[in-house]
């Protein structure tokens, strides 16, 4: 079952997730350097401003085929050329072939321990509390949008361009709750090919635990159904031994099934 999941799941990921990237490349004079290449059908994104392994990610190989070495050097000379030292490459459990650890080895990456939840769901029209609360957001509110995700992740002004540019373009919906007039809580969409990708989600430190974020996925999941969605998934960190991710658990609770955790492969730091 999670093998053919994967195959749907990690495929829509990968074109969200570049959808993304070419959003920021759009943004005028493009200030991340944003790019998406294509090598052997595998799509290759990368912030080259940055040069950061958390925004160039590789992802679904060797799930849909299995993924050949002349096709692992092809990415690595990707990022290469573009003068990025620093990326991920996910695997799942289903990616082929078996050693493809050992390839990934063989070319200078390590697994960095890090772990992703991916999770997915059947949309139906789910009522969720405190949905009537979300509302649609527009283009005017690309910064403000920005500003909430910059604040609940503690990254660098700079990166407002990605975080607002895909109130731009194609594909996406983003959604929010306010208090006072203000934006405390949001999230965003990506549909496309019968399914819903769910990212963005961010709520300020001081209004988490309220069940914000649980509405904002709720009204999502709403959204998804009424487009005519089969599916709708999204990721966030895995669980540990010592630390329980409060995010997962709201995805869990309002109907996502936790299908697989993903192992994050990255350039090995040298001296």
């Amino acid at each position: 079952m999670a093998g053919g999941i994967a195959r749907e799941i990690e495929g829509h990921e990968s074109k969200a997730w570049s959808a993304c990237v070419e959003a920021a490349a759009a943004a005028e004079g493009n200030p991340l350097d944003a790019s998406v290449d294509v090598v052997a059908g595998q799509r290759v994104p990368a912030l080259g401003a940055i040069d950061a392994a958390l925004f160039n990610r590789v992802i679904g190989l060797g799930v849909s085929t299995p993924c050949e070495g002349s096709v692992l050097d092809k990415v690595v000379a990707s990022y290469a050329a573009r003068g990025q030292s620093r990326f991920t490459i996910e695997v799942t459990p289903s990616a082929e072939p078996a050693d493809l650890r050992e390839r990934l080895a063989e070319r200078g990456l390590v697994d960095s321990g890090y772990r992703q939840a991916k999770c997915w769901q059947v949309p139906e029209s789910y009522e969720g509390e405190q949905m009537d609360l979300v509302e649609r957001l527009t283009e005017d509110d690309a910064d403000e949008f920005a500003q909430v995700n910059m604040l609940a992740w503690e990254v660098p002004a700079f990166l407002a361009v990605w975080f607002g540019a895909t109130l731009f373009a194609d594909g996406f919906r983003h959604f929010g709750v306010r208090e006072g007039g203000r934006l405390v809580s949001v999230g965003g969409m990506y549909v496309d090919d019968g399914m819903a990708w769910l990212g963005f989600g961010a709520t300020l430190p001081e209004h988490r635990g309220r069940g914000m974020q649980k509405a904002v996925l709720a009204r999502r999941i709403h959204e998804a159904a009424a487009l005519g969605c089969h599916l709708v998934h999204t990721e966030t960190e895995a669980h540990t031994a010592d630390v329980r991710n409060p995010s997962l658990a709201n995805m869990v609770a309002v109907g996502f099934e936790h299908a697989y955790d993903k192992e994050w492969w990255a350039a090995a730091p040298t001296a």
